[in-house]
């Protein structure tokens, strides 16, 4: 076992945290969870599992990240959400890494559910996620939505071995995750001064089911497949929609300020 540090940060996850730690334990014996509030019995299980509990006020994904990388252990650091499983052969490739290059930013490939129904096509089917890297060379982006990890010269490297993604439990939860996604989305492109134009709103959400749903092969993954593709258009539409909305208050808020 390398001397790796593991960040998990969660929100009533009581559902999610024990396995998700379990996991962590293949490789590392400092797992620090960073809560932002939970209400549920989330902080209870995080001590009973014996990782670390680090109460966070929210400030949005990589800031809490990058707050629980500083409490870590060690510098090498691999950031899980809650909803994420590190796989027996992930961990055994992780354990025999030599972390001797500090610039090297570590990825692998995630393995999305819908329910308990594995995703191997669309949206869903390519995903590969870079998570493991030295907090003396990297950090998170402070990004609302969509954040990753930044640093100068480094160089992306995708190990062997699989991350399990529990990502939504129902449709229901996913149309929630969905409209939560494409707010975040639209707040971050109105501070980047992007502008809500005919073409994304309307051409964008029809591109990306035939994309999704067509050439990437959703249709394989059967109703599932399906919901993914649609829901996934939708995004796209209600992140220029919501965006649209925001520059019109934004304008409306100037001129009557």
């Amino acid at each position: 076992m390398n001397n790796i540090s593991v960040i998990i940060i969660t929100k009533n996850e009581a559902n999610n945290i024990v396995d998700c730690i379990k996991s962590a334990q293949q490789i590392s014996i400092d797992i620090i969870v960073a809560d932002s509030s939970s209400e549920d019995e989330t902080a209870q299980l995080v001590h009973l599992t014996g990782a670390k509990l680090l109460p966070v006020e929210w400030k949005g994904y990589g800031q809490t990240r990058n707050l629980a990388a500083l409490t870590a252990a060690n510098d090498w650091v691999l950031a899980l959400d809650a909803d994420e499983r590190i796989t027996p052969a992930l961990a055994a490739t992780i354990n025999n890494l030599q972390l001797q290059n500090t610039k090297l930013l570590y990825g692998f490939k995630r393995i999305n559910f819908f329910a308990k129904k594995e995703i191997h096509f669309g949206e869903w089917g390519t995903d590969k996620i870079y998570r493991l890297y030295n907090r003396n060379e990297a950090s998170w982006n402070v990004l609302l939505v969509h954040e990753k990890i930044e640093g100068e010269k480094i160089v992306n490297k995708i190990l062997a071995g699989e991350l399990l993604h529990y990502t939504v439990k129902d449709l229901s939860h996913y149309n929630t995750k969905t409209i939560l996604y494409a707010q975040l989305s639209a707040t971050k492109y109105a501070a980047q001064g992007k502008k809500p134009l005919l073409i994304k709103r309307f051409a964008s959400p029809v591109f990306s089911f035939i994309q999704n749903y067509i050439f990437r092969l959703g249709f394989l993954d059967g109703k599932e497949g399906l919901m993914i593709a649609y829901t996934y258009s939708q995004y796209i539409y209600l992140k220029y929609k919501f965006l649209k909305k925001l520059l019109k208050q934004k304008s409306y808020s100037t001129q009557h300020g």
